[in-house]
């Protein structure tokens, strides 16, 4: 077996607790490690102790060197770093405080994440679709007309989609947006400790709890500085006064806050940082094109997108009929194989039907993907 000293990315992957489950769902949620759980532990203890704000005024330091070291993965300053609950909570937060008005447009690809589609809907933006190559990664010629032409209040690309291995170029498309004032925002949920972030987009949010294998509860937004004195966030009186001198992205912080999540994503962080970023990035564009040209052999199941994106992530279409919400439960009752059966509905202006998608993080083995082969009804 390679060492950790010739691939550093293992240490990413070697104090997951023990488990009779193969876990192919890092899109989903990633596992932990133990330190990170001890971590998320061990301050729920202590704010039993000294109470919730003391507990949480000893962790500061904590919290703002994982702040820093976030701001260095999204390429920010540490004062365009706001924590929130989810990535759901994050554009949330964003679509408050960003200077908006109901009408503008926000332009995307037919790819995006239908979530995002119904929260810009619900703000009172305008959707429009930007055209993309046959892949589905958005077309930069065409990019650049149409911001020149007619610019948007914000162009919004899900840097890596979630329902099959689709990787968008986002530092490309934030050179355009920037040439013509048109601000970039980027879906980092499930980029963020799965490719590269930092790209010069002017907003861009994530969640703890996937590729960078942190807890649940936990999101994080980071914001160009540039933006950060024209955003209008909805803080109290009490709040803004707490913040004295410190940066208005702050004020994005969810108030009632989840310290031990924070703990334990900045725990992750600090893991993934160590194992070195580009080590994982590339040990996980490897697992996803060696487990894409495995099951493409498999009968009755058919792989989508392509087959040398830079993702782990694996969508498969049934072909001869399989119902894909129960192949999903039946991997994981009979098996003890975690998947995900992905509706049309996350991205609901290219999906036509469901695909099971298939996610595994940096310790997969040619053998976890055998077994799953060997799992997959052909009809």
């Amino acid at each position: 077996m390679p060492s950790i000293l010739n691939e550093p990315w293992r240490l990413f992957s070697t104090h997951r607790p023990p488990t009779s489950f193969t876990h192919l769902d890092s899109a989903a949620c990633g596992r932990s490690s133990i330190e990170t759980l001890h971590a998320v532990a061990a301050h729920a203890e202590r704010e039993a102790v000294t109470g919730a704000y003391v507990a949480a005024s000893e962790a500061a330091p904590v919290i703002e060197s994982g702040r820093a070291a976030l701001a260095g993965l999204f390429g920010v300053e540490p004062g365009g770093i706001a924590f929130t609950e989810s990535g759901t909570a994050s554009l949330a937060a964003l679509l408050r405080s960003w200077p908006l008005s109901a009408g503008q447009t926000v332009a995307v690809v037919p790819s995006e994440w239908g979530p995002n589609l119904d929260a810009f809907t619900d703000r009172g933006l305008r959707v429009e679709f930007l055209a993309v190559q046959a892949s589905g990664v958005v077309d930069l010629d065409a990019l650049r007309r149409f911001v020149a032409v007619t610019p948007p209040a914000f162009v919004h690309l899900t840097l890596v989609a979630s329902h099959r291995p689709l990787v968008q170029p986002a530092v490309e498309a934030a050179a355009i947006c920037h040439q013509v004032g048109v601000p970039l925002w980027v879906d980092a949920a499930q980029a963020l400790g799965h490719v590269a972030v930092s790209c010069g987009a002017d907003a861009m949010y994530s969640t703890s709890r996937k590729w960078l294998t942190g807890p649940r509860g936990v999101g994080v937004i980071a914001v160009a500085e540039p933006w950060w004195r024209r955003l209008r966030p909805h803080a109290s009186q009490l709040d803004r006064e707490a913040l004295g001198d410190g940066s208005p992205v702050w004020l994005l912080d969810s108030a009632d806050a989840h310290i031990a999540g924070r703990i334990g994503l900045c725990n992750a962080v600090a893991e993934f940082v160590t194992a070195g970023p580009a080590a994982v990035f590339e040990r996980l564009a490897l697992v996803g094109k060696e487990t894409r040209a495995a099951l493409a052999e498999v009968p009755g199941w058919e792989v989508v997108g392509e087959a040398d994106a830079p993702s782990a992530i694996t969508a498969l279409r049934p072909t001869a009929g399989q119902q894909v919400a129960e192949v999903r439960s039946m991997l994981l009752e009979q098996h003890q194989i975690v998947t995900t059966a992905a509706r049309p509905a996350r991205a609901p202006r290219e999906m036509t039907g469901p695909f099971l998608r298939v996610s595994p993080h940096v310790d997969c083995t040619p053998e976890t993907i055998a077994q799953l082969a060997a799992a997959l009804p052909a009809s």
